[in-house]
């Protein structure tokens, strides 16, 4: 089988989701021996080069982040590699995110088929504002009807969620028959619990407690709800640390850096010594911070599944809290394992982060071993792939 995926965040600087996603995703079906490409954004040179079985092409010469020039630049040139693929490598199907509309120029006139994978969009970023000025909301408003377009031009629409399921039925009026649910998954074979001196490195004794947050400091990821439960967390808990990785963006709360309203918001609230600030790390840096950390925090106001850096935590035998804004109800998620609380709840948040801050060790080691089994058994990225080949075969069957 020959798959193309149309990425534009792919790994080769900062890890998005669905980057990360199609990164596992990719090399585990050439491992099943298909043929794999990826479409993906160059961030220096646009190049063509083969990478663990997968050939990889970076085209576009605008990296810009939440730039609507450079996305209109990047879709442009990933049409024309498409369509070169198609031409000179037979490619049997398309796959491209929901967000960003990538597809959109191949869904106009498609000679391969396209299936879509319904996650986070542009039209949740309009509701919990996760744009800095004018010029990206009018993006997202534009964006937000392309993605509509090719959703409805798809020859099959993965769903990440029931949620997401439910939604393209109701708001899309998409034929249920064309639609599969696949969750998202992770490579365990990277995350697992490993032995760790971050604590040492980041100049945190044992005696606190760290509390571990991962993702693009942005509006959607409800830092600021967690900035604001972080009081009542270090009166209960004091000396507790809150590590949070991640780069930075602007789209704080009145706009401008994120990192910089939370870091006056603590000035404020007097809990500057509580906050450790880190850019992006790689995979192999980031599983030692899970395992370092004794709770992970993931407060979002909107997200896809439940944002991967929940499995990779669950994988690496962390408690989590995260808000039931997206799927995380279908992890199987059970105190004390993981709690799930409102998003933007200031009061259930902090309690949810003190209860797992109380577990003694032996629930702990409990904990880790019941995550990790849940992991293994849902959200591999081999049962992904396996999943995953047989919407493809349905798709070439034209079920």
């Amino acid at each position: 089988m020959k798959v193309t995926f149309l990425t534009r965040d792919y790994p080769d600087g900062a890890w998005g989701g669905p980057g990360s996603f199609y990164y596992s995703l990719s090399r585990a079906l050439a491992q099943r021996g298909h043929e794999i490409h990826v479409i993906c954004q160059a961030l220096t040179v646009p190049r063509d080069y083969e990478d663990d079985g997968v050939v990889d092409h970076r085209v576009g010469t605008n990296p810009r982040r939440y730039s609507v020039l450079a996305r209109i630049n990047y879709n442009f040139h990933a049409s024309l590699k498409l369509r070169e693929l198609i031409r000179q490598q037979s490619t049997e199907i398309v796959e491209s995110p929901y967000f960003g509309s990538e597809a959109f120029l191949h869904s106009l006139r498609k000679t391969t088929p396209l299936v879509i994978r319904l996650d986070a969009n542009s039209s949740d970023a309009l509701r919990t504002k996760n744009y800095s000025g004018t010029k990206e909301l009018l993006g997202l408003k534009l964006l937000s009807n392309l993605e509509d377009f090719c959703a409805r031009r798809a020859d099959r629409v993965i769903a990440v969620s029931q949620e997401f399921y439910s939604r393209a039925i109701e708001k899309l009026h998409l034929d249920p028959k064309k639609l599969d649910v696949v969750y998202d998954a992770i490579d365990i074979s990277k995350y697992r619990l490993v032995s760790s001196n971050m604590r040492e490195r980041l100049g945190i004794p044992k005696e606190s407690h760290l509390v571990l947050f991962a993702g693009r400091l942005e509006a959607r990821k409800g830092l600021h709800v967690l900035c604001q439960s972080i009081p009542e967390v270090i009166q209960s808990r004091p000396g507790t640390k809150f590590v949070l990785v991640g780069n930075d963006t602007n789209t704080a709360p009145g706009g401008g850096s994120v990192k910089a309203y939370l870091r006056e918001q603590a000035k404020s609230h007097g809990f500057s010594n509580a906050l450790v600030f880190l850019n992006f790390l790689r995979p192999d840096k980031l599983v030692q911070l899970y395992s370092a950390c004794d709770v992970f925090v993931l407060p979002s106001l909107q997200e896809g599944f439940s944002g991967l850096v929940v499995l990779e935590a669950l994988a690496c035998g962390k408690p989590v809290v995260t808000t039931s804004a997206g799927g995380a109800s279908e992890i199987g998620l059970v105190p004390p394992n993981g709690i799930i609380v409102p998003p933007n709840n200031v009061s259930e948040l902090a309690q949810a982060i003190i209860n797992l801050l109380s577990l003694n060790e032996e629930d702990k080691k409990l904990i880790a071993k019941k995550n990790r089994e849940l992991i293994e058994a849902k959200f591999s990225i081999a049962t992904c792939a396996d999943k995953m080949v047989q919407v493809y075969d349905k798709v070439l069957s034209k079920e």
